[in-house]
């Protein structure tokens, strides 16, 4: 029998590790593994990134670190729990690589950063899209 899988949004924010720490709360009990995703957007260059004068490599290599960080801040809550877990590095649109990494997955979990109003209508929200598009089970954490 294969172990169930549960795949994880790690971005390195704190909402994040939270849904991360629940992951593995559950991974434990179930016996599960855990599949961590961090997701780089592509391209990397807003019209404020432009405006800034911001050169497009060096935001992604900013990017690229951040998703360093949240890898090894996950790998280290794993290893603490003594749970297996692997971690990818992924570059597309958030919301369809997260859809794509979970296929085949018993349960996809992140976090939210709960925007209302008019922060999420700016901001969009990865989660609410999921919600509606998921075809797996999904757990969002507050």
């Amino acid at each position: 029998m294969t172990p169930m899988k549960l795949v994880v949004a790690c971005d390195g924010s704190e909402p994040s590790l939270r849904a991360l720490r629940r992951a593995v709360t559950l991974a434990r009990a179930a016996g599960a593994t855990l599949e961590l995703i961090s997701v780089i957007e592509e391209p990397p260059v807003s019209p404020f990134v432009q405006w800034a004068g911001l050169d497009a490599d060096y935001v992604r290599g900013l990017l690229q670190e951040n998703a360093e960080r949240a890898r090894d801040a996950a790998l280290a809550i794993t290893r603490e729990a003594g749970v297996q877990a692997e971690f990818r590095i992924l570059r597309g649109r958030p919301v369809a690589e997260l859809l794509a990494a979970a296929q085949g997955a018993d349960l996809l979990v992140l976090g939210t950063h709960g925007h209302r109003g008019m922060d999420r209508i700016l901001l969009g929200s990865v989660a609410e899209t999921l919600l509606r598009r998921a075809e797996v089970p999904l757990l969002v954490v507050p």
